[in-house]
């Protein structure tokens, strides 16, 4: 499986790489709104359910009053994974079909929509529309974005532009919750509501993939848009009868269901699959259910919502760190760092409340362990196992299953995120929060040695070179 001209062969030297990021970032920016949709609901949830003073509608009688019981705000917040999930199946068939810009423009509309069903909202009914609504534009953008992203990139920038999604998601649930120390619910959804609009002017201004273009027999537009995209002093000619190539290639076999049996296909998937599982499993949502108690231990006075923003900017540090160093390290050997950092801090953390459990008072000298515990541990899942996912998996997927796969992959997220939700407590409740700690540790620690014995590293690696990894019998993870 291989074309005619590999990129080993073009030199990107000359590529100018200022368009790449700026049509990456415009990308990413469909992650900053996804990141106030999920951002949402923890900020507001006082005011809906009368508990804040930040509220402007008291008035009982009033139409515009809203109080929602636990049930109903425990729909307000898991509906959006229902809507994720849906999204996530259908991304792929979409940006296949209509092209990865179209796609992520048309997700305004669900977005801005949504929106516009929460700050209108007179009951419950209308708060889960909107919620959907957002889930569903949402998990199309984790299906288009981080494909688009890699698909646009030279090789030697892929990893650094892939961080600018797990980043924007990060920034857009900072922006929600710095919004929710002051101001009304209504309010803050009718700003959210702008993201949308921002996006699609964003996109307005950047070219489609070349790839799609290729593959949909429009040569001239994808010259354009590779020298858009590559700058006026590189000549695009030997790219471009690359991507025919590959195009050609993926064409001479129609798609069907016996191709996922195949290595070069069910191989990335699974590849994808789990480092989704890895991400998941990682502890995050533990540390994050006992964060406020974290603080409170060390000895702080923040509120919920102030410790919350302390958790993101902590997050968003790591997330430039793993940018910086990504391209020098490489994906895989960052993936076992983040791993190992993140299975450290929760066997300490699942010591200390060990400790705090059975023998309070020997817990006492050891209060400032379990915040510095937290703020490793949230920096080093910031610097590889939030954005490492999707950069992985939108670069080991073969174009012609790349829609199927990331559908797969964004819907395998979801729906572990969803799980890892759900059960918390009962693990918590099964074997004490020590344990939960120590049971998320143990998946780190697997995450490392899935690393250190399955995970190829794709940096510097082109599309070709990747793809025959899983084709070759006897390969090696270097």
């Amino acid at each position: 499986m291989e074309s005619a001209i590999t990129d080993n062969e073009i030199d990107f030297s000359k590529a100018n790489k200022r368009p790449q990021i700026l049509a990456a970032l415009a990308a990413a920016f469909s992650a900053f709104v996804m990141g106030t949709t999920f951002g949402w609901s923890s900020p507001v949830q006082p005011q809906l359910q009368q508990n804040s003073t930040l509220n402007t509608v008291v008035d009982q009688n009033s139409t515009w009053y809203i109080d929602l019981d636990d049930d109903q705000m425990s729909w307000v917040g898991s509906l959006i994974n229902i809507g994720a999930s849906v999204g996530a199946i259908c991304g792929g068939y979409l940006m296949d079909r209509f092209g990865r810009v179209f796609v992520l423009m048309a997700v305004s509309i669900p977005f801005f929509t949504g929106w516009l069903f929460i700050v209108l909202a007179v009951d419950p009914l209308m708060l889960y529309v909107g919620r959907l609504l957002g889930g569903l534009a949402a998990g199309i953008c984790c299906a288009v974005a981080p494909c688009y992203i890699g698909e646009i990139s030279i090789p030697d920038i892929r990893g650094t532009v892939g961080y600018f999604f797990s980043t924007n998601i990060g920034l857009g649930i900072l922006f929600t919750q710095i919004l929710g120390l002051g101001l009304d619910w209504r309010f803050i959804s009718g700003v959210c509501a702008i993201t949308p609009l921002v996006l699609f002017a964003l996109l307005y201004f950047v070219p489609e993939s070349p790839y799609f273009l290729v593959k949909n027999n429009k040569m001239d537009k994808a010259a354009k848009s590779l020298q858009w995209l590559r700058g006026n002093l590189f000549n695009v000619e030997a790219e471009l009868a690359q991507i025919k190539s590959r195009v050609i290639e993926d064409k001479t076999q129609q798609l069907n269901l016996r191709d996922f049996l195949r290595p070069w296909a069910y191989k990335p998937i699974l590849i994808g699959i789990a480092v989704m599982v890895f991400q998941q499993f990682s502890g995050l949502n533990a540390a994050l259910f006992y964060s406020v108690e974290i603080l409170q231990v060390a000895g702080s006075n923040l509120d919920a919502l102030v410790s919350a923003v302390v958790v993101i900017i902590t997050l968003l540090i790591g997330n430039f760190l793993g940018a910086v160093v990504v391209g020098r390290l490489g994906r895989r050997p960052l993936f076992m760092i983040s791993e190992a950092i993140a299975c450290l801090s929760m066997c300490v953390l699942g010591s200390y409340f060990y400790i705090l459990t059975n023998d309070p008072e020997a817990a006492k000298p050891l209060a400032w362990l379990p915040l510095t515990s937290l703020i490793v541990f949230i920096s080093g899942i910031g610097m590889g196992l939030g954005p490492l996912p999707w950069i992985i998996s939108s670069e080991v997927l073969p174009a012609k299953i790349r829609g199927q796969g990331s559908s797969i992959a964004a819907l395998a997220n979801f729906g572990l995120s969803f799980i890892v939700t759900k059960t918390f407590i009962d693990i918590q409740r099964a074997v004490t929060p020590a344990g939960a700690f120590w049971f998320y540790g143990g998946f780190c620690l697997l995450g490392i040695l899935f690393a250190l014995f399955l995970l190829p590293e794709t940096k510097d690696k082109t599309s070709e070179q990747i793809e025959a990894f899983f084709v070759t019998p006897n390969h090696n993870v270097e």
